[in-house]
């Protein structure tokens, strides 16, 4: 039995730091949303995979990348906001996903699960997709450490002093996407996105420097994750549930704790 909680230890701490680090990323970029966009994208394409008998999470990735690709050319060229594309493939993903499921009659309880997630059923195959989605980002953000630096500070200012902005920001949508596709079957898609805006918004709170809020929202959303995995476990509670009220938690100690170090008596 001790080796099914190391299992499920393992998976919540590389989900959680995975989902953290990605959600720093996507936060200092001012594209939150995209976080959303991409999860009911990985979403719509794990319910694709069942309709057509494909890998689920090759699928729900390669649904993710799609979406994401799509958001710069389209808002290039009819001119409309980022964000304003981000929400409109948002509802498209999130309405073929309802509308698969709906319309499935075998297998309905795996993409209920995809939605809503159970860490609790993590499989030993699972680990290594998860600790991937973690530590290539993390070494990708540690090799061109100041290319990112630079990226996430100004995309503008770090292409007129010749760094390729559009590559490193690419990288990091695509780092983003593998994450919130891993975790899937275990946060579920529709609560992803807390475990990618939570941490981060909290550690932007807590740090100034672009290392320490990357490094904090990472140990946050291993909080997070493991925080929640305890709740469910204790209380037969849902696991993403869970994890987006412990998530939650964290923001609102860490918005009191700015308050009172910046003087304000909440």
């Amino acid at each position: 039995m001790s080796w099914v909680y190391l299992k499920w230890f393992l998976a919540a701490l590389a989900g959680g730091a995975g989902c953290g680090l990605a959600g720093a990323f996507l936060v200092a970029m001012n594209l939150s949303f995209m976080g959303v966009c991409l999860s009911h994208a990985a979403l719509a394409g794990a319910v694709l995979a069942y309709w057509i008998g494909t890998p689920v999470l090759v699928t729900a990735l390669l649904f993710s990348m799609v979406v994401a690709a799509m958001v710069g050319p389209i808002a290039e060229r009819t001119r409309t906001h980022a964000n304003t594309i981000m929400s409109i493939l948002f509802s498209m993903s999130l309405g073929f996903a309802f509308l698969g499921i709906g319309l499935m009659r075998d297998h309905r309880t795996e993409l209920l699960g995809l939605m809503w997630g159970n860490l609790l059923l993590v499989r030993w195959e699972d680990l290594w997709p998860l600790f991937a989605a973690w530590l290539v980002p993390l070494a990708f953000a540690v090799f061109f450490a100041k290319e990112v630096k630079a990226v996430l500070f100004d995309r503008e200012i770090a292409r007129a002093c010749g760094i390729p902005a559009a590559a490193i920001s690419n990288a990091i949508i695509a780092f983003s996407g593998i994450a919130v596709t891993v975790n899937l079957n275990i946060v579920g898609g529709l609560m992803l996105f807390s475990l990618l805006t939570h941490p981060a918004a909290a550690a932007m709170q807590l740090a100034r420097r672009t290392r320490d809020v990357v490094v904090l929202s990472m140990v946050l959303g291993a909080v997070s994750a493991v925080g929640g995995l305890c709740l469910s476990y204790m209380w037969d509670w849902p696991a993403g549930a869970s994890i987006v009220l412990v998530s939650s938690f964290l923001y609102a100690v860490a918005l009191v704790w700015r308050g009172i170090a910046s003087g304000f008596n909440p």
